[in-house]
């Protein structure tokens, strides 16, 4: 299979310094995303956003070729990078990003994280839900309670591992979904463009499971918002600790951390190191 991985332009400067940027942010969520970062920083690079493969969950994709994809156009560009920043589960391909470009290199980039989570099946099934959420408004209250019970019964499977929750999840609500998008009147190539969004978040969060993100992190700077459930915070509540490098705090919630003045003002420092 060929996985094809774009970057979009958050910035675009003269200077040689290219800042990557990692997070699914397509599927119309509430939290801020780095496009808010990016607009309040003082720092003279250039800024791209990763677009990872457009792949479903389940389709045999090897977790460490899934990230190597998204290296070739770093290396077309010609540009070096100073830093790469993941938010929530794109700290996991944050750090696998770094171990691949030092090697590219020659040097490490920087590495900043911002309320970093190694993926589970509860973050499949929380994020789901909230993919799920938005869409709600088009299905009936029988394909509402078909997908909750399915989302229910497939955590419960014993051995279920997070990529076969999520290729069932994608499974079971396409074939829902199909039915709902045709009542609401979608064309065909909407509709398309829908699942394969859905089928890359899935897969973003699928895939991340392949990879071991605790050596790299052992480097990163992290950024921690306030919420107990999230990044650093949660890792803590369940014992594990000396994570990172080096922590600062935040008073501001996961949901709009990288709208902050003050974080965009630490940052900026971190890059400029």
């Amino acid at each position: 299979m060929t996985l094809v991985t774009t970057w979009t332009t958050l910035n675009e400067s003269d200077s040689a310094d290219l800042v990557l940027c990692v997070d699914f942010t397509e599927t119309g969520r509430a939290e801020a995303g780095f496009p808010d970062l990016v607009r309040n920083l003082n720092y003279d690079a250039t800024f791209w956003h990763v677009h990872p493969p457009a792949v479903a969950p389940g389709s045999d994709v090897d977790g460490a070729a899934y990230v190597r994809s998204w290296i070739e156009p770093i290396k077309e560009s010609g540009r070096k990078v100073h830093a790469v920043m993941g938010y929530c589960v794109g700290a996991v391909y944050a750090a696998e990003l770094v171990d691949l470009l030092a090697e590219l290199q020659g040097k490490a980039p920087k590495l900043i994280v911002f309320d970093p989570e190694p993926t589970s099946l509860e973050n499949v099934y929380f994020q789901f839900g909230k993919v799920f959420g938005i869409l709600s408004s088009i299905l009936s209250e029988e394909d509402v309670t078909q997908t909750r019970e399915t989302m229910d019964r497939l955590l419960q499977v014993e051995g279920i591992t997070v990529e076969g929750y999520a290729a069932q999840l994608y499974a079971a609500f396409r074939d829902v979904g199909h039915n709902a998008f045709e009542r609401a009147g979608f064309d065909v190539e909407y509709s398309e463009e829908m699942w394969e969004t859905l089928g890359a978040f899935l897969s973003f969060l699928t895939y991340a499971d392949h990879l071991d993100p605790w050596e790299g992190w052992r480097s990163a700077a992290a950024v921690t918002s306030s919420n107990p459930r999230n990044g650093l915070n949660r890792m803590r509540e369940a014992g594990r600790d000396n994570v990172v490098a080096e922590e600062l705090t935040f008073t501001e919630g996961h949901d709009v951390l990288l709208t902050s003045g003050d974080v965009a003002r630490a940052v900026t420092k971190l890059l400029e190191r």
